[in-house]
């Protein structure tokens, strides 16, 4: 995915993390039907449904804005996946255009933690793009940040006002200067005092140097309502660490 003309390395660094996010989605899934052979269309989802997802095989699509061109497709990307409040567009070829479908619900089904990366990732391209393209004063609300080891990403005590996706490195989760987690690539962390209106009960600190993707908690509780089930992994891996916390301090006790 990119843009019809240059782009800053913003979009550059969102669309390779994108891609990646992407490839790692889409896997270990298979086809539900045959592929699809566009040469013409100005609007590639007219006769579809939203529970289809089509993947790129061969060729390259446009997605368009307001009538203006904003986007350009290729292989590998994914088009009818939802985002996240951004304004509404048409896919279309001039084609020769060759499409796969899959079913939404095996995507967001078989790895919820790889499909809210993704949508993470692509609403902050899209709003990148949106920025650029369309609307100077549209100020992109999701984006990367980098850290070297021992700096903090999240301070204990601070409102929490975003959602984190932990998309290289690794970083430690410390109470009161204690070590209570680890935080590893891919992890998604700072949901829980999202969810409970709560200041941060733990800061979280690079151990070596780490790439974030931050969104604004207020997209990330769109996102949750567009897919609830996402809201229901996050809570099983929350408790899968309750749990694991517990042993660690009942293993402490005994020891003493």
């Amino acid at each position: 995915m990119y843009l019809p003309h240059k782009q800053s390395d913003t979009i550059t660094d969102c669309a390779a993390q994108l891609a990646e996010a992407g490839a790692e989605l889409m896997a270990s899934l298979t086809p539900c039907g045959a592929p699809v052979n566009v040469n013409t269309s100005h609007d590639l989802l007219a006769d579809g449904d939203d529970q289809t997802v089509w993947l790129v095989t061969d060729g390259e699509a446009y997605y368009r804005v307001g009538g203006k061109q904003v986007l350009r497709l290729s292989a590998g990307d994914l088009i009818g996946l939802p985002t996240l409040d951004c304004e509404q567009g048409a896919y279309g070829t001039t084609g020769p255009l060759t499409l796969e479908p899959y079913r939404l619900a095996d995507i967001t089904g078989r790895h919820p933690s790889r499909f809210v990366r993704y949508l993470i990732c692509a609403n902050a391209f899209h709003r990148a793009a949106l920025a650029q393209e369309i609307r100077a004063e549209f100020q992109p609300s999701a984006g990367f940040m980098h850290f070297q080891a021992g700096e903090t990403i999240i301070q204990q005590g601070a409102e929490a006002d975003r959602v984190y996706t932990l998309l290289e490195g690794e970083a430690h989760a410390l109470c009161d200067g204690v070590k209570v987690g680890e935080i590893q690539a891919d992890e998604i962390f700072g949901a829980l005092a999202v969810f409970t209106r709560q200041k941060r009960m733990a800061s979280v600190v690079a151990v070596s140097d780490c790439t974030v993707l931050a969104v604004r908690k207020e997209e990330f509780a769109d996102l949750v309502e567009l897919q609830p089930q996402i809201c229901l992994s996050l809570v099983e891996e929350l408790a899968a660490k309750i749990n694991q916390l517990n042993g660690q301090l009942l293993a402490s006790q005994a020891r003493g």
